[in-house]
C-alpha cells in the first residue's frame, strides 16, 4: 500500500475558471496531511504600500507575494501545493525538482467568457463595463484574455514588450510540465493526476450556474484578444505532456 511519505511532491499551478477548483480540492485531500493552497487576496505579508496600488501595478504586488509564499511552502517540504500562482522556472530547476508540475487548461474563447461572468457574479465593480460588448474595450479585456501568457509567462499582455518571445516562453514552461490537462476531456486529466498521485476523491466544486455561449457577434474580437493564449494552447495540447 503507498503511503504519503513515498508520494511524489505536485504543484498545481490552477489557471483561473479551466474547471480546476474541484481537480485541486481531490489533491490537497489525497495529501491531507501535507497540502496547501494560497489564497487569493490581501495578507498579512503585504507591503503597506499595497493599498495605495491599483490595477496591473495591484496584480502584479500580489502575484509576487504568491511567488514568495510558493517558494515557502515549498522550502518548508509542503508535498501538495494547489494554488492561482504562476510557473516559477527557477524554483523547478531548484527546490521543487522534486515536484511534478500539472496544470488544467481550457479554450481560451471560452475561459475568457467564464472568466468575466464569474468576476460580475461574484466581484461587481462599478468600475467594471456592466455587458461583455462594453467590456471588450476596455484596457482590462487583453489582461484577461492572456491569462495563459501571464501564468506561463510571467508577463501582462499589456505590458509585454515582445509578444512572440513571450509566448515562446511560455510553451517552453509548459513543456517542462508533468501534465498538461485539457478542460474538454477531464476524464483524460484524472487519469494522469491518478498516475502521479494514486486514487483521488471525486468533487464537484466552484461550477458555474449555466454553459458557457460565446455571443456569435462578439466572437471574432473575443478569439483577436485571446490571440497570445489560443497559440500557447494550440502548442500545449501537442506537447507529449498533454493528458491523453
Amino acid at each position: 500500500m503507498r503511503t504519503e511519505r513515498k508520494m511524489q511532491g505536485i504543484i498545481y499551478i490552477h489557471v483561473p475558471k479551466c474547471g480546476g477548483s474541484s481537480f485541486g480540492a481531490a489533491l490537497r485531500l489525497r495529501y491531507l496531511t501535507s497540502q496547501a493552497t494560497i489564497r487569493p487576496g490581501p495578507r498579512p505579508d503585504l507591503p503597506r504600500t499595497f493599498g495605495a496600488l491599483t490595477g496591473e501595478d495591484r496584480i502584479e504586488a500580489d502575484y509576487a507575494q504568491r511567488d514568495a509564499e510558493l517558494a515557502r511552502l515549498v522550502a518548508r517540504g509542503t508535498r501538495c501545493i494547489a494554488a492561482h500562482v504562476r510557473y516559477n522556472p527557477g524554483l523547478h530547476a531548484t527546490a521543487a525538482c522534486d515536484h511534478a508540475h500539472v496544470t488544467l487548461l481550457r479554450d481560451p474563447v471560452e475561459r475568457f467568457v467564464s472568466h468575466y461572468r464569474y468576476l460580475q457574479r461574484h466581484h461587481p465593480d462599478p468600475a467594471r463595463a456592466p455587458t461583455l460588448e462594453g467590456f471588450l474595450d476596455t484596457p482590462d479585456a487583453p489582461r484577461l484574455a492572456s491569462q495563459y501568457l501571464f501564468y506561463f509567462s510571467g508577463r501582462s499582455q499589456n505590458r509585454c514588450c515582445d509578444l512572440p518571445r513571450a509566448i515562446e516562453t511560455a510553451i517552453a514552461s509548459l513543456a517542462r510540465f508533468t501534465l498538461v490537462g485539457d478542460l474538454s476531456d477531464p476524464a483524460a486529466f484524472a487519469r494522469g493526476l491518478r498516475r502521479i498521485a494514486g486514487p483521488l476523491p471525486r468533487l464537484r466544486r466552484n461550477r458555474a450556474p449555466s454553459p458557457t455561449v460565446i455571443p456569435d457577434a462578439l466572437r471574432p474580437r473575443i478569439t483577436q484578444l485571446c490571440a497570445p493564449d489560443i497559440a500557447i494552447y494550440r502548442a500545449a495540447l501537442g506537447l507529449d505532456r498533454a493528458a491523453a
